[in-house]
């Protein structure tokens, strides 16, 4: 099977098999061709679709006022597909959100163009269809997680991070929307978060060996250490760079410290420490873990309140060997034990 091919199967079990389209669904296609990915995507897209009712949209090459005419114009219930080397930017409108408020499904792939070339083929294997997995993998540790108040992550040589603390309740990102009334994603998918309900109740250290620079893309590097106490970094052995985005987190956050928010359990089987992707928000999907710095989680945002100002959210990858939920392992030699 060719590269086209595959891709062109993907899209089609992520159309029929993620979103149910049937054939009377109208489908509008807003895309770019400004990087080597956007353009392959927007090609198979508008192959796959042609069956149907449908509008195709070069985003960069027309008006405002006629990507406005063509949103709020739409027949009820249509699908949107987004295809964004970066993101499209409108003056009234927030695209995804306003489309699913709307009552339209959204498909979404954004920040296209900070993937590198050599990286389309990982990108192409994260779009297989793994929902049932997913579902599998996701119900099950969402159990666990709401079930247990400790965690316990080993890495590197001998690292443990300890997670002392009952969780917020687990999100999932499946692609199964059977009990969801927002039919919306952004792809690559599969991934379940939490956090600790008591931030301060995570300490010891972790091996990491990916964290986004401040131009949005992930910097791979050998695994280092990066050591929490109380909820907060407070060292590591990493490169300067990773030092330079502590203490820019540092200086603008209100507690002037690094705060480990988000726990996340990625579960693409399309994506590794060996498969990469450069787009942060795409690789966090990888199946591994991943914690985010800074006190900004959008998703949580109401623990801390709106008196404390919430900039940053920067994820860091781990590369981690064994994960305890409670006295379930879920993950050993760095696999999913499921």
């Amino acid at each position: 099977m060719s590269q086209i091919q595959e891709l062109q199967q993907h899209l089609h079990h992520i159309l029929h098999q993620n979103y149910h389209i049937n054939k009377d669904c109208f489908i509008l296609l807003i895309y770019d061709i400004e990087c080597s990915l956007a353009k392959l995507l927007s090609d198979t897209y508008q192959k796959e679709i042609k069956s149907h009712q449908h509008k195709v949209i070069n985003f960069p090459t027309v008006a405002e006022s006629i990507v406005e005419e063509a949103v709020t114009s739409l027949p009820e219930h249509s699908l949107v597909i987004l295809v964004q080397s970066l993101s499209f930017r409108m003056t009234k409108h927030r695209l995804r959100a306003d489309l699913f408020r709307a009552g339209h499904m959204v498909i979404e792939h954004a920040r296209l163009s900070r993937n590198n070339d050599e990286e389309i083929q990982n990108y192409i294997d994260s779009l297989r269809y793994d929902t049932p997995y997913y579902v599998q993998a996701t119900t099950a540790m969402e159990k666990l997680l709401q079930e247990n108040t400790q965690l316990r992550i080993e890495s590197g040589h001998n690292l443990v991070l300890e997670i002392d603390s009952a969780l917020e309740k687990p999100l999932k990102n499946t692609g199964d929307f059977s009990d969801n009334p927002i039919v919306a994603a952004g792809f690559p998918i599969g991934e379940i978060f939490t956090e600790a309900t008591q931030l301060d109740k995570i300490n010891g250290s972790v091996s990491v060996f990916g964290f986004p620079t401040l131009e949005h893309k992930t910097h791979f590097c050998e695994p280092f250490e990066v050591q929490i106490k109380d909820g907060c970094v407070v060292s590591h052995n990493g490169p300067a760079l990773f030092e330079d985005i502590l203490r820019q987190i540092a200086a603008e956050e209100v507690n002037k410290a690094v705060q480990v928010r988000e726990i996340g359990f990625g579960l693409n089987r399309g994506i590794g420490f060996k498969k990469t992707l450069h787009e942060p928000t795409a690789f966090e999907r990888f199946a591994g873990m991943h914690f985010s710095l800074g006190l900004k989680h959008a998703m949580y945002a109401k623990k801390l309140g709106k008196k404390v100002y919430q900039k940053y959210h920067i994820d860091i990858f781990c590369k981690v060997n064994n994960v305890f939920i409670g006295d379930t392992q879920i993950m050993k030699e760095g696999e999913y034990v499921f």
